[in-house]
Order: structure tokens, then sequence, then C-alpha cells
């Protein structure tokens, strides 16, 4: 019995040594509110306004740890009307999976 292939996506993963490599990403994780901000964008892209709103944390930090996100390929920016004719800035999650692994690659977690 043959079975079908599942071919896999590899763009929807972030795989990282356990290594210095890992470092910012672990660090932006480790971050207050980092998981809060993801949980809420998991619903919906919202402005960093929109998740202050939604997650109860400051607007400054909330602006630190999108930046963050963002520069770790965690969260990507959109952009939806304003309605004035303009755009406003969202944000939602990059649909990643982040996947760490030893250095040679033989173990992942």
């Amino acid at each position: 019995m043959e079975c079908a292939a599942n071919p896999v996506n590899i763009d929807k993963f972030l795989i990282l040594p356990i290594a210095e490599g890992s470092r910012t990403v672990t660090e932006v994780l480790s971050k207050e509110g980092s998981f809060k901000i993801l949980e809420v964008l998991s619903e919906d892209p919202l402005s960093v306004r929109e998740i202050s709103l939604k997650t109860g944390l400051p607007f400054v930090d909330v602006e630190d740890n999108i930046m963050a996100l963002m520069e770790s390929d965690l969260v990507e920016r959109k952009t939806r009307s304003s309605g004035l004719g303009g755009e406003d800035d969202i944000y939602g999650p990059s649909n990643r999976f982040v996947v760490f692994s030893s250095e040679d690659n033989t173990n992942v977690v």
C-alpha cells in the first residue's frame, strides 16, 4: 500500500537552531504582553490602538512589542481602508510556526 505524500509549506515554519541565533525570537516571546498580542491578532488583524484597547496594554508597549514581533517574522504589517480615502496600518500574525532544532538539525522541538 502506498502512502500519499503530504507536502509541507516550509514558508509557514520559522526554524531556528537552539543557539545564539534563536535568542532574538525567544527574547521577543518572553516580553510581557507578546503572547497576549499574538492571541488577539489570531482573531483579526488590528491597529496598534485596537490592540492596546483589547489587551489593556499601554499603547507604547504594544507599539514596541509589535515592532519586535515584526523583526522576528512573527507578525506582519497589512493595510486597510481608513474610510477617509487613506489607509491604516494593521497587524496580523505571519501564520508561521516556530520550530527550534539542534544546530545539526537532529533534534526538533
